[in-house]
């Protein structure tokens, strides 16, 4: 008789590939098609940076079998080359989706997998969106069982990351539950990434190496390569190394067709997650008062530890580390009512107004706060010159999403990375994307 934990890793792969397109609700594949829309804006918007251009340059460099496109380059190389490439370049612009209970972002270690796979093997658009959506339930369920205790030291997205990625990539080479098994064991001993690495280039290549990481896993144990029967709850395992919360509830019903992938969140704020809540109260002050950057004396963000910890300082050496800066980022926000890309230009970030003003803003913990994370709670209190206070209080950041904001978000992030027309095009055919015989049609557009 096979124990829990061997169980409970068969489960997950069993969900992995029996998942079909069929099985998926038309909700699920309508926000799948956004969130893949939403990665290709980011991705598009990434290719110009400079932590992009040096990873893509090495990828090209080490050339290899032509089998799936670095965007924008013209240049096909080794599927997992690709996928690093790609999906560094999708994280590095912090604009990608995410999950609160996980926290993680799901589209960026697993649509350039699926992409990577997709045109290397010829898989329709119907087979890319139930793989994508294996990996977001993998991803999702993966990171609450670990967190929030797992987050105190490392990067989710790199290392939860690692299985979604080996699942998408296992679902588009058809692997039997049993070879899916095997590479979720070995991806989970190649899993990596620390938060030490946030405000650096490092921080998106954790993303990079997860994706390639998973497709080597998945490529591995379809050539009967073995891992552990479950790596994910084994006493030695990736739960037992680096977390001390066991909330397995979630992955143990994955078969259960509960789908959590549109669970998770849409970026509007082209900064750090932990930024987000304290950004939704001062642009609703904003919207409610009008004031004047010359009539603020001071500005209080109240909030928990690990915002605290990771954005409270002001920084703004490089667009990295402003992103990582609430004082810098509340200050745009109630300079500009808005924290886009152009907010961290290079002008931007060198503005003596917004530093001026950024340096009013102090940002404190809250113990209430710390102790309901993952619940992104924050309160904004602006002191004016007149001694008037102006409090806004946010329980959790609005992840609603509004596919209309998607779709602008996904043209503004596209150009200058391709025309206009192109851009609609794309556009067009993610939104119609179980339509695609062949994804490869949209990787034409893309190169």
């Amino acid at each position: 008789m096979e124990s829990q934990q061997v169980g409970l890793a068969a489960k997950v792969a069993g969900f992995i590939s029996e998942l079909t397109f069929q099985d998926l609700p038309e909700k699920i594949v309508t926000d799948t098609k956004y969130r893949i829309l939403d990665w290709v804006g980011c991705a598009l918007a990434g290719i110009h940076t400079k932590p992009s251009q040096l990873a893509v340059a090495m990828a090209k460099a080490n050339g290899g079998k032509e089998q799936a496109l670095l965007l924008r380059e013209g240049v096909k190389v080794p599927l997992a080359q690709a996928a690093w490439a790609n999906g560094l370049t999708g994280h590095v612009v912090e604009f990608d989706d995410g999950h609160r209970q996980a926290i993680a972002h799901p589209g960026s270690v697993t649509v350039p997998v699926a992409l990577a796979l997709a045109e290397c093997f010829g898989r329709s658009g119907k087979e890319f969106i139930a793989a994508v959506v294996a990996g977001y339930e993998v991803l999702i369920r993966l990171g609450i069982a670990v967190n929030p205790s797992h987050y105190k030291v490392w990067h989710t997205t790199a290392t939860c990351g690692t299985f979604a990625a080996a699942s998408v990539a296992s679902k588009l080479l058809n692997l039997d539950s049993r070879k899916t098994q095997m590479a979720l064991g070995i991806a989970g001993t190649m899993s990596a990434g620390l938060q030490e690495t946030f405000g650096t280039y490092a921080k998106p290549l954790n993303v990079g190496h997860a994706c390639q990481s998973g497709i080597q896993a998945a490529l591995l144990a379809e050539q009967e390569f073995t891992g552990p029967e479950d790596i994910i709850q084994g006493k030695k395992g990736f739960i037992a190394a680096t977390s001390s919360d066991r909330e397995v509830t979630f992955l143990e019903r994955i078969q259960d067709k509960e789908y959590m992938s549109d669970m998770a969140f849409y970026k509007m704020y082209s900064s750090c997650g932990h930024t987000h809540s304290p950004l939704d109260a001062v642009l609703a002050i904003m919207d409610e008062h009008e004031i004047a950057a010359e009539n603020i004396k001071a500005v209080e963000v109240a909030t928990y530890l690990i915002s605290v910890e990771l954005t409270a300082e002001l920084k703004n050496g490089s667009e990295d580390e402003a992103k990582f800066s609430l004082p810098y980022c509340i200050a745009c926000a109630l300079l500009f009512h808005k924290v886009t890309l152009n907010e961290f230009a290079a002008d931007k970030l060198q503005s003596r107004l917004i530093t001026e003003l950024a340096q009013k803003v102090r940002v404190i913990e809250d113990p209430e706060a710390t102790k309901a994370f993952p619940k992104r709670f924050a309160k904004v209190t602006i002191t004016l010159q007149n001694g008037q206070i102006i409090e806004k209080q946010v329980t959790a950041a609005n992840d609603v999403p509004q596919y209309d904001r998607i779709e602008e978000k996904f043209m503004s992030l596209a150009m200058p990375g391709i025309d206009y027309s192109t851009a609609l095009k794309v556009k067009e055919m993610i939104l119609k994307m179980d339509e695609l015989e062949d994804v490869s049609a949209l990787l034409w557009h893309l190169q």
